[in-house]
């Protein structure tokens, strides 16, 4: 859902068409076309918001970005998702919550109501710098809007104690507890917790707000035009009104994400921690149960723009390496099945040795590990364009190790990336890095250093996850990265990890945030035996990079105007790329920027006489 202020879009955006104008609310929530008044009687209002924003929505709290209203709109390409949002404020307790959406339909066409999912977000208590950052501190306790669930009793949170309780085979384990109270590690791999695959009635209590977020998935093959339908809402058993959903579908997909200095160069959607086989297989788990978990995971960052997954398996001490190559196969099999780019691949890697390395039989045990890592590729691939690593933020007293042990890898048609930080590799052995993934807030001064040697640049920590705002990932994700000429987003990461060896000595628990130390937990997502459950901040990721598919769609459109010899349509085309180049990405509303993108795509395609 994309809101606007009229008044402030025509004074510093430029007008913008007539057809989007009237399919948007104002900034501050007034629908144009809607009634301040029908939520005026009744146990319920519903206010209609902005899904991605800065603003911390909490239960008792009404939303200041929002107006009353009973429409949610909704732009969209075709083959994307995209979200809306509403704020229910119960009037009266109700037991028993139910929400029921219908199918989208338009004389075009309809969009399945299985295309909609409403989820319920939920607030819980994070460490006292939730919102806004992932450093630690866990002497305060901030209720905090985060989860996006089916079943919102999965959590139960106590505000008088201000504590967290997850369900676990239909009892709650307190999970706010700190350090010293840890008993044992939580395993969320085989821990029987997940949430719902439908959305269940909740229960609504008078003066405590509600929020509700509806993701539609357009299909690829949806004609444009406007799609209309409803969400009734239903309170023990009766209607109490219903939220009008509008799409409106534009008549385009959107590419795959390119970079903003180059448009044919593949801009690189990766993230950390995405592999679980590593971890299941010293668990002994079974193979199904493991793939099926693996490719709910996939599907999951498939669905939010990750289109660059990281391979996890390694070669690297494993003394049956005749299995190990079976895993590697199996995994890539299983990431070539669910969607995944893999021209170039992004692997863990093979780290290089760390002690003994000179001596005949561990050097020679290398070059044998990276001739099977070759071939393996070579015959699930059909390529070895693929980047491995060596250690991570490896200090000074590794480049020898990796200038020695690069040069073979290289000569096997291998590539390097390494993640590093400002005066660690450059000028050292920036000759042996193909795929520099720099921590650290994006600079184009940077990125430049490093295209200058013709390599690229990614970014992660700036900041890493944790943060549940989902504007600040929208960002920093998205516009930020992609207009500082980086060639890819490469955070950390998308859940925290049971470490191999040391998760039940630390007594880790993912769900929760007070377990001390100088970092919050790193979670875009809270893993479980059925899959991921989403966030808030999650939503924002995909929305930035949706933000950067929207900017390459602009300038692919630019760059076939000016070419065309048409000049009406290249005037149209170079102000486009004029306006993308002046904006400043840090401080903009990106709601407004998204539409004025469609804008300009819109202005250029008319120039061009293109129809859909």
């Amino acid at each position: 859902m994309y809101i606007i202020n009229i008044k402030n879009k025509m004074t510093l955006y430029g007008i913008a068409t007539i057809s989007i104008l009237l399919f948007t609310t104002t900034l501050r929530g007034v629908d144009t076309a809607s009634t301040s008044d029908v939520w005026a009687k009744g146990p319920i209002a519903c206010y209609s918001v902005p899904p991605i924003s800065s603003i911390k929505r909490l239960p008792d709290v009404l939303p200041s970005d929002g107006r009353l209203s009973d429409r949610l709109r909704i732009i969209a390409a075709k083959g994307e998702y995209e979200p809306a949002s509403f704020v229910v404020v119960p009037r009266k307790n109700i037991t028993k919550f139910e929400l029921k959406a219908s199918a989208l339909k338009s004389s075009k066409g309809n969009i399945p109501v299985a295309n909609i999912d409403i989820k319920v977000v939920k607030c819980w208590y994070q460490a006292g710098t939730a919102w806004y950052s992932y450093f630690g501190d866990s002497n305060r306790r901030e209720l905090t809007p985060e989860l996006l669930l089916k079943d919102e009793t999965l959590i139960k949170v106590d505000k008088d104690k201000k504590e967290n309780y997850l369900r676990v085979n239909n009892k709650y384990q307190w999970i706010s507890y700190p350090k010293d109270k840890a008993e044992e590690a939580f395993n969320y791999l085989t821990t029987p917790v997940k949430d719902s695959d439908t959305l269940l009635p909740v229960k609504l209590i008078k003066g405590e707000n509600k929020q509700f977020w509806i993701t539609v998935k357009i299909p690829k093959k949806t004609i444009a035009g406007i799609y209309k339908g409803k969400i009734n809402l239903i309170a023990d058993g009766k209607p109490v009104g219903a939220m009008e959903l509008m799409v409106k579908v534009l008549p385009y997909e959107l590419p795959m994400p390119k970079t903003y200095y180059n448009l044919e160069n593949d801009y690189l959607v990766t993230i950390y921690g995405t592999g679980i086989y590593d971890m299941c297989y010293r668990l002994g788990m079974d193979q199904k149960v493991i793939d099926t978990l693996q490719m709910k995971i996939y599907k999951n960052l498939l669905a939010h723009n990750v289109f660059n997954c990281r391979s996890d398996l390694t070669l690297s001490r494993q003394k049956d390496r005749a299995l190990a190559i079976k895993r590697l196969k199996n995994e890539i099999k299983i990431m070539k099945k669910a969607g995944f780019v893999m021209k170039p691949l992004l692997s863990r890697g093979w780290s290089f040795p760390t002690s003994n390395y000179g001596k005949a039989d561990v050097d020679q045990e290398f070059k044998t590990r990276i001739d099977d890592l070759v071939r393996t590729f070579k015959e699930e691939l059909g390529h070895n364009d693929v980047y491995i690593t060596s250690w991570d933020e490896a200090p000074e007293r590794f480049v020898k190790v990796m200038r020695k042990f690069t040069e073979y890898t290289s000569s096997k048609g291998l590539k390097l990336w390494v993640s590093t930080h400002k005066g660690r590799h450059f000028d050292l052995a920036g000759y042996l890095i193909g795929y520099a993934n720099h921590g650290g807030w994006p600079e184009r001064d940077r990125a430049d250093m490093w295209h200058s040697i013709g390599s690229k640049i990614a970014s992660y920590a700036g900041p890493h996850t944790g943060p549940e705002n989902p504007d600040v990932f929208r960002h920093w994700e998205g516009l930020n990265r992609y207009k500082a000429h980086y060639d890819g987003s490469f955070n950390y990461k998308l859940y925290s990890q049971l470490h191999p060896t040391l998760y039940k000595k630390h007594k880790s628990n993912v769900w929760n945030d007070f377990m001390g130390g100088a970092f919050r937990g790193f979670n875009m997502t809270y893993p479980t035996t059925n899959g991921l459950i989403d966030t808030l901040a999650w939503e924002g990721f995909r929305e930035g990079i949706d933000d950067v598919r929207y900017a390459t769609k602009l300038k692919q459109e630019a760059a076939k105007a000016i070419a065309s010899g048409n000049y009406k349509a290249a005037y149209a085309g170079k102000k486009a790329l004029i306006w993308l180049e002046l904006l400043d990405a840090k401080t903009a509303d990106l709601n407004t920027v998204r539409l004025e993108m469609i804008e300009y795509i819109e202005k250029i395609r008319q120039a061009m006489g293109e129809k859909e």
